[in-house]
């Protein structure tokens, strides 16, 4: 485990100095349009992108390892026999027939009430009252 972690630390080291390659031209003033600035920003570039790679390897490798020993469960492989669902047939869709079922008794109820209602209004006693 140790390389592994030192492979780590050595690749991050290397991505701090390859950013110090890129700001330094920055931090410390170079004259603008430089040999020097120009120099340094490419290297750097190069030092990050070189040490990005790297710690992508040792991670993996680290990671290889450690699911080999048991450390870390293996990742789930999808099983390809295994049949899906079936899916779930669509409802039948409603008929006029089925709303006018569903909605004549409301309406039959709600003509009472107005009826009842005017009623009452008129002053004309209603068939409870009686």
């Amino acid at each position: 485990m140790t390389r592994y972690l030192a492979g780590v630390i050595t690749a991050t080291a290397a991505l701090g100095v390859g950013t110090w390659l890129l700001l330094a031209p920055y931090a410390l003033d170079y004259p603008s349009g430089g040999t020097a600035s120009d120099v340094d920003l490419w290297t750097g570039a190069g030092v990050c992108a070189l040490s990005l790679i790297t710690i992508v390897v040792w991670v993996r490798a680290w990671r290889t390892r450690l699911r080999d020993d048991g450390l870390l469960p293996e990742r789930p492989v999808p099983q390809p026999g295994v049949p899906e669902e079936p899916p779930v047939p669509a409802a039948t869709e409603p008929t006029i027939e089925d709303l006018h079922s569903l909605l004549k008794p409301l309406v039959t109820a709600l003509a009472a009430d107005q009826l009842e209602y005017a009623a009452q209004k008129a002053g004309r006693p209603t068939e409870e009252r009686r």
